[in-house]
């Protein structure tokens, strides 16, 4: 035979040269129809940035709770008892009239200026006191020996004519319970701010089973480690109370400029403690380390700020507030959401190492951390990255895995595929800015810089 055919030899080099893999890719894409046209990326959209949309879901949890608590809250004591006595030969330090009202075996000190009393809805004046009166009395306990421990009063309502009150008033159980409820309040609070931020990027992403998920799961952490920190913080906050009243004058009302500082600081760190618990719930449920991380800071740093901001806060709003922190609480524990989510979103946003955008479908604009491996993309609701309203697109179409330093993907062989770039591909290894087209959703991988 003559003109034998030459062996064709492929060098190592040459079989490493990117032009193979272009041409595999062609292959895969039956080198029929050259790649799609890149789609352009706009910016995020407001609501879909993870920071905006977790401070607005702290904020409506933290006034959530505020609304289901305050019916029940008082300041101080509060309780009802028959009027004994009724003496008003009494001054302030300041020369105030002050009247002493014995109720149940409680000495109850009244001032007109301080005091606010109403019968049916309307204000009346401190004469209006007689003996044999029923009256609710809200109140903070004064006094070092429980023995001889009287009550300031903020409010006094007289009741009607006729109405029962017990015999007697235990001021010690009345304190008891009062302090137990107040136990409970920074835990109900975490609670809420832990289920509506929870919940929040499931319900943006319409991922109704992760948002129900996660949001049962933040509120379940933010009761339960909310209660425990609750004990620390009481501890913390009872310390530093003692030092707070320590730096006073004996007898000197309202607090100084260096008392009032060491009072925001010492409720800052109080709240800090029992705060920690409002941002795990995303984590704790999800599994995840980073976002665990991530929720545990924004938590103590959103309720250190609410903390610092709650003794300026209430005086700023006492003239409101009738003797009651209503105002300030509600300000403050808003502060605390708002904030908790802020930072969260933030902590996110600064140590997320890689996400991918929507760039078309209904969730164009939208953001998806990659914090786990492998991320899943798909039309479950189960799915990381859920795309839905996609008929192209399989329960499970593709996943997303971090190899080192870098992230690959892999078709998970659904009749439509997977395309990077525009060019069909089983498994692929994705840079920085490749746009992935599963179905009709196309998306971009965003590495983060350095």
């Amino acid at each position: 035979m003559t003109g034998a055919a030459e062996k064709i030899v492929i060098a190592p080099e040459e079989l490493a040269s990117p032009e193979v893999d272009a041409a595999l890719s062609r292959q895969l894409s039956f080198g029929m129809a050259p790649a799609s046209e890149r789609v352009e990326e706009r910016r995020t959209g407001f609501f879909y940035r993870s920071y905006v949309a977790l401070s607005l879901a702290g904020l409506v949890g933290a006034l959530t709770g505020w609304a289901v608590l305050e019916p029940f809250f008082t300041d101080g004591v509060e309780f009802e008892g028959r009027v004994e006595q009724v003496n008003p030969g009494y001054h302030t330090s300041e020369g105030n009239p002050l009247t002493s009202v014995h109720v149940g075996g409680v000495t109850v000190w009244v001032d007109p200026a301080a005091t606010h009393l109403e019968r049916d809805g309307e204000a009346v004046p401190a004469t209006a006191l007689s003996v044999g009166q029923v009256v609710s009395i809200k109140g903070h306990p004064i006094g070092e020996e429980k023995a001889a421990r009287s009550v300031s009063a903020y409010e006094v309502t007289l009741r009607p004519e006729g109405s029962e009150a017990p015999a007697s008033v235990d001021l010690v159980a009345a304190e008891r319970g009062a302090g137990l409820l107040s136990l409970t309040v920074f835990a109900i609070i975490a609670a809420f701010v832990g289920l509506f931020i929870g919940a929040a990027d499931g319900l943006l992403s319409r991922a109704f089973h992760r948002a129900a998920t996660c949001g049962a799961v933040g509120m379940g952490m933010g009761l339960v480690v909310g209660l425990m920190a609750t004990l620390f913080a009481e501890l913390a906050y009872g310390l530093g109370r003692m030092l707070v009243l320590s730096m006073g004058e004996q007898g000197a009302a309202g607090m100084t400029t260096a008392q009032l500082l060491v009072q925001m600081s010492v409720r800052g760190v109080a709240w800090a403690l029992a705060g920690a618990a409002m941002g795990l719930g995303q984590g704790v449920a999800l599994r995840s380390s980073k976002l665990l991380v991530n929720g545990l800071v924004g938590g103590m740093v959103g309720a250190l700020l609410g903390g610092l901001l709650f003794d300026p806060i209430s005086l700023l709003f006492e003239g409101f507030d009738s003797g009651e922190a209503w105002l300030s609480r509600g300000v403050g524990f808003g502060v605390i959401g708002l904030v908790t989510g802020l930072v969260i979103g933030l902590v996110e946003l600064a140590a997320r190492e890689a996400w991918v955008k929507m760039l078309t479908g209904p969730l164009a604009g939208k953001e998806f951390v990659l914090f786990k491996s492998p991320t899943t993309v798909g039309s479950s609701p189960k799915s990381d990255v859920y795309l839905f309203k996609d008929s192209e697109v399989e329960p499970t179409h593709a996943l997303i895995h971090a190899m080192g330093e870098g992230y690959e993907l892999e078709d998970k062989k659904g009749a439509a595929g997977t395309y990077v770039n525009g060019r069909r591909v089983s498994r692929a290894r994705l840079a920085s800015g490749d746009q992935v087209r599963v179905g009709k959703t196309v998306f971009v991988l965003h590495l983060k810089e350095g």
